[in-house]
């Protein structure tokens, strides 16, 4: 603990602090310097989970549509969401209230199993969606036949058509769809061309039960019709057909009965499951690209070490081991967390949010956190003074958002998943850190005075906050620009790739593009260079 000495006695600066003996700081530019290039290291591992946190947290925001029956994005709302589901009206009566409970379950598992399908597609960068036919105007409310189909660019794909079916005796539907009542009628009809989607449990053995009875209707024919009851053996034979039709139609639904009846129950902590497991899908992403990146760079500053003699191969083995490991928990901590913030914020309800969801926010909260919370307890010890924390937080800030702005770059120069946003991220923050600790040495002779050090801080504010504006400009431009410079580059190779192509016309596409790009060039025509040809101007670059 400081003592408190009077007004006048306060020591001004952290070398006046030191000589009073009332704290000591053994800060270095060595150990700064160490703590940058871990900051740097652990920036490029972070982003180069950047493309998994985009579509892991896509698909756990599936889910979040699922809950509300809203998606903010679009500002579409669902027939029903699991939220409005759980509110549905129960029975008073025990026996009543169970039955209840059961049949509204299979509302919430199409509901449930329509998020499942639409991350999963997310995730395996698919566009196709499944959709719920209470949300299609083609099918309407309640539909009788069809509950779900899969839909691609807006139109319905052929044969997709499915219904739920959540029953408590199996085998007494497919009776009831396969085999002929007294007036020689079935549901089979129905059915036709509609994919039965069971229970899990259900499902199990449900093919091979319905092959089994088209085999024994088969036999049944063949005896009655030996006792010349033809009609009787037509119908055997029918049916044999239905079940086997049926066998062909019966699908996995994905959900048993009591995950439905769970939805239904306890909606929100099932979705906050279905997160969670979405975002343990993309931590264990992380962790391997985490893992390559953090091995390819110890194994080459190991084998130097090695090379130098400064390791022996033993220790470098170890410590090779080391970093490996915790890179792939860094990476497992970004994506994991990354890719949960990320639903969140897409699905806000406020426009900032979700703007903010799509740019590498998401993904460099661990880092931030680990990156701050270094600095914040190197204060705590007596490590490093006010002003230093001060200085360490601003450029940890603004490197992590120039890192962002290098990611994007780096991920349009090098469109690879990973290795252009690691690159980019890593040298943005490197970019950063050297300007910012450049234009910070001044903030030293800051502890001179309170006055000067709020002065500074003030400036360091200001140089975050504009930081902040260049990057949304720099985000701004890309979505604008990049589009349009890339039609315009095809449409004048497409100019200039065409056969029998007049000079006139190639002119014209040649000038448009430099247009585009801020140009004028001087001749606009042939006409135009002929009579420069026979003129005495000079030609200007």
């Amino acid at each position: 603990m400081l003592n408190t000495p009077q007004e006048n006695d306060v020591p001004r600066t952290a070398m006046d602090l030191e000589s009073t003996g009332q704290i000591t700081f053994s800060t270095s530019q060595d150990s700064r310097d160490a703590e940058i290039a871990k900051d740097i290291a652990n920036t490029g591992i972070a982003l180069a989970a950047n493309e998994t946190v985009s579509r892991y947290g896509s698909a756990g925001a599936e889910f979040i549509k699922g809950y509300r029956g809203i998606d903010n994005e679009t500002g579409q709302r669902f027939a029903k969401g699991q939220a409005d589901i759980a509110k549905h009206k129960v029975n008073p009566d025990p026996a009543q209230a169970v039955k209840n409970i059961k049949q509204q379950a299979g509302y919430a598992a199409e509901v449930a199993a329509t998020s499942r399908d639409n991350a999963e597609y997310i995730i395996q960068g698919s566009e196709v969606r499944t959709s719920r036919s209470d949300d299609l105007p083609q099918y309407g409310r309640n539909h009788t036949v069809v509950d779900r189909v899969q839909v691609l660019n807006g139109e319905i794909i052929e044969g997709s058509q499915a219904q739920m079916k959540f029953v408590g005796d199996r085998d007494a539907l497919f009776r009831k769809i396969a085999e002929e009542n007294k007036n020689g009628k079935n549901d089979l009809s129905r059915y036709r061309g509609v994919k039965l989607d069971l229970s899990s449990e259900q499902f199990e053995g449900a093919k091979q039960y319905c092959r089994d009875k088209a085999n024994a209707r088969r036999q049944q024919a063949d005896a009655v019709r030996q006792k010349g009851k033809p009609d009787l053996a037509d119908r055997f034979l029918r049916e044999a057909d239905n079940y086997d039709q049926l066998a062909d139609n019966v699908a996995d639904s994905g959900l048993t009965t009591k995950e439905a009846i769970f939805y239904r129950v306890y909606p929100k902590v099932a979705t906050v499951l279905d997160i969670a497991r979405t975002s343990h899908r993309a931590g264990k992403e992380g962790a391997k690209y985490g893992a390559i990146i953090a091995c390819c760079i110890s194994l080459v500053q190991n084998g130097f070490s090695v090379a130098q003699g400064k390791k022996e191969m033993g220790e470098a083995a170890k410590d090779l081991a080391l970093d490996t490991a915790k890179a792939a928990a860094l990476g497992y901590g970004t994506a994991f967390a990354g890719s949960a913030i990320k639903g969140g914020m897409q699905q806000s309800g406020r426009q900032t949010i979700r703007t903010l969801a799509n740019t590498s926010a998401p993904t460099l909260v661990v880092n931030v956190c680990l990156s701050l919370g270094s600095s914040v307890k190197r204060y705590v010890t007596g490590e490093i003074s006010e002003v230093e924390l001060l200085t360490e937080m601003g450029e940890k800030g603004a490197g992590m958002l120039s890192a962002g702005m290098m990611t994007a770059l780096g991920q349009l120069a090098i469109p690879v998943p990973f290795v252009g946003a690691a690159i980019g991220g890593m040298i943005g923050y490197t970019l950063s850190s050297l300007f910012y600790q450049s234009a910070l040495d001044a903030a030293k002779g800051a502890e001179l005075s309170r006055k000067m050090l709020e002065r500074t801080r003030a400036i360091q504010e200001a140089a975050r906050a504009r930081i902040a504006e260049e990057q949304t400009g720099l985000d701004a431009f890309v979505r604008r620009e990049i589009p349009q410079l890339h039609e315009a580059t095809q449409q004048l190779f497409v100019s200039l790739s065409t056969v029998h192509q007049s000079s006139d016309a190639v002119s014209t596409a040649i000038n448009q593009f430099a247009t585009l790009l801020g140009k004028q060039l001087e001749f606009q025509s042939m006409a135009d260079f002929d009579d420069f040809m026979r003129s005495d101007r000079p030609l200007t670059l």
